[in-house]
C-alpha cells in the first residue's frame, strides 16, 4: 500500500526534478561572463533560453498541481496527466544535464599538446622592449629546460616542478637583437625585437578554427605570409574569435598547433572575443591565451596596455557589445589615455566594432553600435585616439570619425557575413567577400596601413601623420 502511494507521486517528482535541474543550469549559464551578451545580441539563443526557461515554468507548475489535486482528479485524467509528466521529465533532466556536460568543455577533455609560442607581455624590460613568455601545453606533466639568448650570451631556465602549462619569461630584451630559444633538445626557434621608433604589425580576427564552414586554408595561408622573415613582421594580434567554442579545449590545441606557424617566431597577443569566451569558455582564454604571468601591469587578463617607446597599444574586453565594459576597466581606459602623452601614438584594439557597416542577423543590426559607440568613442576623441582595430563583423572595413581611424579586420578565416544591406555614413572602404589582415607600419611620425588578401595583396592603403 505504501509502495502504491510513492509510486503515484513519481511523476510529480519527475517534473518537478526536471525543473529544477532546468534552473540550475540556467542560474549556472548565467553566472559566466559571456552568457549576458549572448542573450542580448544573439535572437536565436535568446529565444531558446526562454523556451528553456518557460518549459521548466510549466513542469514545475503542472509537477506541483499533480500532487496537490491528486486526490480530486478522475482516474482517466490521472493517467493522461501521468503520462504527460514523464514523457516532458526526460527531456527536462537530459537536455540541461547535457548542455551543461556540452557547454562546460567536460566532453573535449584537456587541451594536449601544444606547439611553442611566444606571447607579448604588458610588462617592458629594462631596454623598453616587452618582455616575452615562451609558453606550451603537454598532455602530462613534465620538467622542461628552456635556453634562449644572443649567440654570445645564452640563459637556461629549468623547471623546478613537474607542470603541463608551461611559461618561461624572456625580460630585459633589447631592440633590433636577434635571439633564439630552443625547448630540452627540439627544434631552435629564431625571433628578433623591434626598435623604439618604428614597429610593423600583422591584426587579424575571427579565424574561427572549429566552426567547419571556417577557411583554414586560407588562415594557414595568411599565417605562414605574416612569418615570412622577409616580410619583417615584428609583432601580431589576433582580435579574438579565435575559436568557434572557448569551451572547447580540442579548439583551442587546433588553434594554438597550427598559429604556432607564426607565433613559434613573431611576438602575439590575443585579444578575447565572444565564441572564445562563450559559456565555460573564460578560464581557457586565461590559462592559454593570456595567463596571468603576462599580465602583471594592468592586473587584469582581459584588458592591458602594451608600449614600445611612443607607440602605446590599448586591448579591451569588448565582446558581443558593450556589456563586458565594466566601470573597473572604463575607469582603467581613461586612467591610461590621461597618462599617455598627447602626441605619442594611441591605438586601441579589441574585439566588438564601434562604427560599422552591415546587415540584420540573428534579430539584431550588425552595425554602428550605439551601445559602444556613446561610452567609448567620446574617450577616443578626448584624449587624441589615433587607431581603433576591432573584429566581430567578418570583412575588412576603413572608417572615420571625427579624427579617429577605425579598422574593422575580421577576416582572418571565419566565414563571411553577409553583404552590407546598411552603409555606416563613417565608412570610407568596405570589402565583404575576400578574407585578409592588416599590415601596420608605423615609422615615427607615420602609420602606413595595408589591407591585404590571403595571397598578400594589397586591396587598400592608407596613411596617417602624427
Amino acid at each position: 500500500m505504501n509502495t502504491f502511494k510513492a509510486k503515484k507521486f513519481v511523476p510529480s517528482i519527475l517534473a518537478i526534478l526536471a525543473a529544477i535541474c532546468i534552473t540550475i543550469f540556467i542560474i549556472w549559464a548565467f553566472s559566466l561572463h559571456g552568457t549576458g551578451g549572448l542573450f542580448h545580441v544573439n535572437g536565436l539563443f535568446r529565444l531558446l533560453f526562454q523556451i528553456l526557461g518557460c518549459f521548466g515554468i510549466a513542469l514545475a507548475i503542472m509537477g506541483t498541481g499533480y500532487l496537490l489535486f491528486y486526490s480530486r482528479l478522475k482516474r482517466s485524467a490521472i493517467n493522461i496527466l501521468a503520462a504527460l509528466l514523464i514523457t516532458c521529465s526526460v527531456p527536462g533532466l537530459l537536455v540541461p544535464t547535457f548542455a551543461y556536460l556540452y557547454t562546460s568543455g567536460s566532453f573535449s577533455g584537456g587541451i594536449g599538446d601544444t606547439s611553442p609560442q611566444l606571447l607579448i607581455s604588458d610588462k617592458c624590460g629594462c631596454y623598453g622592449i616587452p618582455d616575452l613568455a615562451l609558453t606550451f601545453n603537454s598532455a602530462q606533466a613534465s620538467y622542461n629546460t628552456l635556453v634562449w639568448g644572443t649567440a654570445e650570451n645564452l640563459v637556461t631556465i629549468r623547471e623546478d616542478k613537474a607542470l603541463r602549462q608551461h611559461i618561461f619569461i624572456m625580460s630585459d630584451l633589447e631592440p633590433l637583437t636577434n635571439y633564439s630559444y630552443r625547448v630540452n633538445d627540439g627544434i631552435v626557434y629564431n625571433f628578433t625585437t623591434p626598435s623604439d621608433t618604428s614597429l610593423r604589425i600583422a591584426i587579424g580576427s575571427d579565424a574561427h578554427f572549429g566552426a567547419g564552414d571556417n577557411r583554414m586554408d586560407l588562415t594557414t595561408a595568411m599565417l605562414q605570409i605574416i612569418a615570412e622573415p622577409n616580410n619583417k613582421f615584428d609583432y601580431m594580434f589576433m582580435l579574438g574569435d579565435l575559436i568557434e567554442y572557448g569551451f572547447n579545449a580540442n579548439q583551442w590545441a587546433e588553434a594554438f598547433n597550427t598559429v604556432s606557424l607564426t607565433s613559434s617566431s613573431i611576438p602575439i597577443r590575443y585579444a578575447l572575443g565572444n565564441h572564445d569566451s562563450i559559456f565555460a569558455g573564460l578560464n581557457n582564454y586565461k590559462n592559454f591565451a593570456s595567463p596571468k604571468e603576462i599580465n602583471t601591469v594592468s592586473g587584469s587578463q582581459l584588458w592591458y596596455r602594451i608600449d614600445i617607446g611612443s607607440i602605446h597599444f590599448l586591448f579591451l574586453d569588448i565582446e558581443w557589445s558593450a556589456e563586458s565594459y565594466t566601470a573597473a576597466q572604463a575607469a582603467w581606459l581613461e586612467s591610461q589615455l590621461q597618462e599617455i602623452p598627447r602626441n605619442d601614438w594611441k591605438i586601441v584594439l579589441g574585439h566588438g566594432y564601434y562604427f560599422s557597416s552591415g546587415a540584420t542577423q540573428t534579430c539584431r543590426d550588425w552595425f554602428d553600435n550605439l551601445e559602444t559607440i556613446t561610452p567609448l568613442t567620446p574617450l577616443f576623441e578626448k584624449y587624441g585616439v589615433d587607431l581603433v582595430f576591432s573584429g566581430h563583423n567578418h570583412h575588412m572595413e576603413l572608417l572615420q570619425n571625427n579624427g579617429v581611424t577605425y579598422v574593422i579586420c575580421g577576416a582572418f578565416g571565419g566565414a563571411h557575413d553577409h553583404i552590407r544591406t546598411y552603409t555606416s555614413p563613417t565608412s570610407l572602404w568596405y570589402q565583404q567577400a575576400q578574407y585578409g589582415f592588416v599590415d601596420v607600419n608605423i615609422d615615427s611620425h607615420q602609420c602606413s596601413l595595408f589591407f591585404r588578401d590571403s595571397d598578400n595583396l594589397i586591396l587598400n592603403t592608407i596613411t596617417i601623420w602624427k
